[in-house]
């Protein structure tokens, strides 16, 4: 408002201009709280743009009117004094507002508490060096040489961040504006009057903020960016170093690119020799595909974990079940990277499953296949030769003996049935108890009559065993059916054939064998 009074339109217009000041930081102000708050420290582009909307575009737009509404009342044209009223609050809210941001926050005072030794002395450098071209460029008259100051303004921004960008656009301003108003430096090549030189330089000045001070922004958020990738690699390298299971980082090709310190304890490897090998290397020959497999749809759906369990080769030969939670990994433009994976030892975990399995395919009385057991054994070896033959035997009046001696004795016969069995098949046959006091053979790579001489033999074996329990000598008889598994085609048909020619040896008398049709 003074300087309205005393040097502008005088006292009467003085408090209405004085207004609209102060409207149009309140305007700026508001648009940068609304839209980005905080905006002025600058910490990234986004900020940057937000402020340059607000403080460069809207507020003196608006306000604009309200200048030229009043500069009218003083006989001049109403759009001449709406472009200088814009252009001038514009450039120079572009222009000094980052410089007085920083201070009034304490920004400067701060920057110059934390910063070390070695950064005073940089900055005192980069101070002189900005300052020295300056003045080189605006002392002379001859030369455009505007763009020189760019050179260390940027080095200043670079090194010292916001504060070398704040620092630099003072000692421009203060230099440039001190010789253009001398009537000397590159400005006054352009000729006119003073006031058009200033404007031309607030012009620049405005510029070089443009410049600048996204660079610093952006240094700024790649600075926050860099801290906190630091701090959760530290966090990272915690946990893995702390971790039982391994944690393990592949390029695209499926090269390790790191590896945790865990291996040495699951795999006996050093991390550091493991860097560059192809992780398939360290998998079972007969598991890679299916590992190589799973990496390719983590690499193709980044976005989904993938599990495999698979044999993995330890440093001392060991073979170790492992399984592996893997992801693709983006980098910054969205585009696969790698993947990273978290490996477990589940060898314990493997013999569980295995024994839980056979537990479950097992009878518990003799140690044989049980229904279910054989059956998936029928199932794993299919007859493709023709010489596959499956026989079905069955205690002759086994109820008799349960009633007779009793089911303990019954339980005794049945388990000396099925050693009996293990001595006369092969070591390729496979044998199970179907249930009760049935019992079937699968005998491979066998004649029909090899196959009806290995059912005799253990026919004539049982029949002239003697069974000793608790000093009571039992005796029993089998009669068998005996099927060609390629003539049917499933397992329950295989099964109802032999039982159909099991049922003619019962029916023919009992301790004999029947061969299904053929």
């Amino acid at each position: 408002m003074l300087a309205t009074w005393l040097y502008g339109f005088g006292l009467d217009f003085a408090a209405p201009l004085g207004l609209i000041n102060v409207s149009e930081a309140v305007i700026g102000a508001l648009i940068l709280r609304i839209l980005k708050p905080g905006a002025t420290r600058f910490g990234s582009l986004d900020a940057m743009f937000v402020f340059i909307l607000a403080a460069g575009i809207i507020a003196p737009a608006v306000t604009a009117f309200g200048g030229a509404i009043v500069a009218e009342l003083t006989g001049t044209a109403f759009w001449e004094n709406w472009f200088r009223w814009y252009s001038g609050h514009a450039l120079g809210a572009l222009t000094f507002t980052p410089l007085f941001a920083q201070v009034l926050r304490g920004d400067l005072r701060s920057w110059r508490q934390n910063a070390s030794r070695s950064k005073l002395i940089e900055a005192l450098f980069a101070i002189c060096l900005v300052t020295a071209v300056t003045v080189l460029v605006f002392a002379q008259g001859d030369l455009p040489l505007l763009f020189l100051p760019f050179l260390p303004m940027t080095v200043a921004t670079f090194r010292l961040g916001r504060f070398g960008a704040a620092l630099s656009i003072t000692i421009l301003t203060i230099v440039g504006s001190y010789f253009t108003i001398q009537g000397t430096g590159p400005v006054a090549l352009m000729g006119g009057g003073l006031g058009e030189r200033l404007q031309f330089l607030q012009f620049y000045l405005a510029i070089t903020v443009l410049t600048i001070i996204p660079i610093a922004a952006d240094l700024a958020r790649r600075k926050q960016v860099h801290d906190a990738l630091r701090d959760s690699e530290a966090r990272y390298r915690l946990l893995t170093a702390k971790s039982s299971d391994i944690v393990l980082n592949l390029d695209t090709e499926g090269n390790i690119r790191f590896v945790s310190p865990s291996i040495r304890a699951l795999g006996g490897y050093e991390p550091e020799e493991l860097t560059g090998t192809n992780a398939l290397e360290l998998v079972h020959p007969g598991d890679r595909e299916a590992v190589r497999q799973t990496h390719l749809n983590a690499l193709q759906t980044p976005e989904t974990p993938f599990i495999v369990d698979y044999r993995a080769s330890r440093r001392d030969g060991v073979e170790t079940w492992m399984e592996t939670h893997t992801q693709g990994v983006l980098d910054d433009e969205r585009n696969v990277a790698g993947v990273v994976s978290v490996i477990r030892d589940v060898t314990h975990r493997k013999v569980r499953e295995k024994t839980l399995a056979v537990e479950a395919q097992t009878d518990p009385l003799t140690g044989l296949l049980n229904r279910r057991g054989f059956a998936l054994e029928m199932e794993r070896h299919p007859d493709t030769t023709g010489n596959c033959h499956l026989a079905v035997f069955d205690i002759d009046r086994f109820k008799q003996v349960n009633d007779h001696y009793g089911h303990a004795a019954g339980d005794a016969v049945l388990q000396r049935f099925a050693d009996v069995a293990r001595q006369v098949v092969r070591e390729g046959d496979r044998i199970g108890r179907l249930g009760g006091e049935e019992f079937a053979l699968l005998l491979n790579n066998l004649t029909l009559e090899q196959a009806v001489m290995t059912c005799e033999r253990l026919r004539k074996s049982i029949e002239s065993e003697t069974f000793e329990f608790e000093g009571q000598s039992i005796s029993i008889t089998v009669s068998g059916g005996i099927a060609q598994v390629a003539r049917y085609s499933d397992i329950q048909t295989t099964l109802s054939a032999a039982d159909e020619a099991l049922f003619e040896a019962k029916k023919s008398g009992r301790n004999q064998l029947a061969v299904a049709a053929l």
